[in-house]
């Protein structure tokens, strides 16, 4: 069972990040732009953010530096400049909070 939720997980969470970075990186024309590259582009700023309120804390000061290095990670891990990695970041994690918002609305309205 707990195997089964692991792999809807990692299935929602290609479906509703990955693919929206697969299609920005065509839009802009990345070289290179495969979906586990986009895969773990995703895990690594699932991974920023996490690190950023550890360390820092909750507000916005976390959720800007999270969005500074994603967007480093993001021209580092497409070898894009780094305007591209940052248009990158925006959209995932515009799509990631649009997901949290979606999430937390469904577990509202089931209560």
């Amino acid at each position: 069972m707990d195997i089964l939720v692991i792999l809807i997980a990692f299935f929602v969470l290609f479906i509703f990040t990955a693919i929206p970075i697969k299609i920005s990186a065509n839009i802009l024309n990345i070289e290179g732009a495969t979906i586990g590259v986009c895969i773990i582009a995703v895990i690594l700023s699932i991974i920023a953010s996490i690190l950023a309120t550890l360390f820092i804390g909750e507000g916005v000061f976390p959720s800007v530096i999270a969005f500074i290095i994603t967007g480093i990670f993001f021209s580092w891990l497409f070898k894009t400049n780094t305007v591209t990695g940052f248009v990158l970041a925006g959209i995932s994690i515009g799509v990631q909070l649009i997901l949290t918002f979606f999430i937390a609305g469904l577990g509202y309205a089931l209560i």
